[in-house]
């Protein structure tokens, strides 16, 4: 509660929480009773520490390799506890100058087992997703279409349709992140005039943000170009739709709850998506947020192949990356192109696997 009341958001202390009971865990498998160790001034050893550090390392339920970032932030905030309650019993023997030496050798000497672990590089199973296939995306645009005939259509009412079609829209063809999304404001789009498009900033400003969670900007700031039709809809979107949401008027983002008409919370596009699935279960397993983006970076890179057609392979990887890093918003000289684009890339092995089994069993039966 202290926390909360200095500022820390509902997430990054349900987080925390999170990463000390996996501290305890292991220390429940590891027979180390840590309060007990920690009051007698007993730190944790540099074999400890390693085993701690393979203990984060892996998801609990599967047994898989986690995320870098969480790796991360469970062994941060594990030696973090730790600090907390060494201080705590480390207080105890201030008036005894001898102890209190010895116990800062102590903790220095565990200190460093957590900081060598922490600086070792950590590399996870990454695991690229795939977008949505040609006869996916077809259906998912027909489900998606906010007319009031289409049957298709998991949502009810004519505004959550449209604030649902023009968001998934700008994941999808704008390969916008989640966060990105959910942090456009009106005064971000350029509808009128010749060109047509919206801006992402990455130092975005999101203390204002009324939600226990705030989203975030992970990339570089960009624009975004519209086609004229697609910024026609955005455009409908905000001058007829958006101001049937209560307390539109109070806030500058693009998409609002039906519910309280503030900005929509962190997990309300996969809550929207997971809807869709439920009535559509063939995208089961095959749509996310980012799911809809790699999408995006698999039809630019088609739309690039086509355009660079006629130049060598070399020439058209070296021609097609600044686009592909630009459109993600990456930094220069990024592998994150190939990743995001997975799908497109196995969709043409596929087709040469298909051409060469084919010409092989046509020259079987010639001979």
């Amino acid at each position: 509660m202290q926390r909360f009341d200095n500022g820390s958001k509902p997430n990054t202390i349900r987080i925390d929480q999170s990463a000390i009971l996996i501290l305890y865990r292991f220390c429940e498998t590891q027979k180390i009773d840590l309060i007990q160790r920690i009051a007698g001034l007993s730190p944790l050893t540099i074999g400890e520490i390693e085993s701690l550090s393979s203990y984060c390392g892996l998801a609990q339920q599967t047994g898989e390799r986690v995320d870098p970032n969480w790796y991360s932030a469970r062994m941060r905030c594990a030696k973090k506890f730790i600090d907390y309650l060494w201080l705590f019993y480390e207080g105890r023997c201030a008036r005894n100058l001898e102890q209190l030496k010895i116990a800062k050798r102590l903790y220095e000497r565990m200190a460093a087992g957590f900081k060598l672990y922490m600086k070792a590089p950590y590399r996870g199973d990454r695991k690229d997703k795939i977008g949505l296939t040609p006869e996916l995306q077809a259906k998912f645009i027909a489900i998606i279409d906010p007319s009031d005939n289409n049957g298709l259509n998991p949502w009810k009412t004519y505004k959550v349709r449209w604030r649902n079609y023009i968001l998934l829209l700008l994941l999808m063809l704008g390969g916008n992140r989640k966060g990105e999304t959910l942090l456009l404001k009106l005064n971000d789009f350029q509808l009128t005039g010749r060109r047509k498009y919206f801006d992402i900033f990455k130092s975005r400003d999101v203390v204002d943000y009324p939600r226990a969670e705030s989203p975030s900007v992970k990339t570089l700031g960009r624009q975004v170009e519209l086609h004229d039709k697609f910024a026609a809809l955005v455009e409908h979107y905000i001058v007829n739709v958006r101001k049937e949401f209560i307390g539109w008027q109070s806030t500058s983002y693009l998409f609002l709850s039906y519910r309280d008409g503030r900005p929509l919370s962190v997990q309300t596009p996969n809550s929207i998506l997971n809807e869709l699935i439920q009535q559509h279960p063939e995208f089961s397993g095959l749509l996310s947020p980012h799911r809809l983006r790699n999408t995006f970076h698999d039809l630019l890179n088609c739309a690039l192949d086509k355009k660079f057609k006629n130049s060598s392979g070399l020439s058209r990887k070296v021609m097609k990356a600044p686009i592909q890093e630009a459109a993600g918003g990456w930094a220069r000289n990024s592998d994150m192109p190939e990743h995001y684009a997975k799908g497109s890339i196995q969709s043409k092995v596929s087709e040469l696997q298909i051409l060469l089994q084919q010409e092989a069993l046509q020259q079987l039966a010639v001979n």
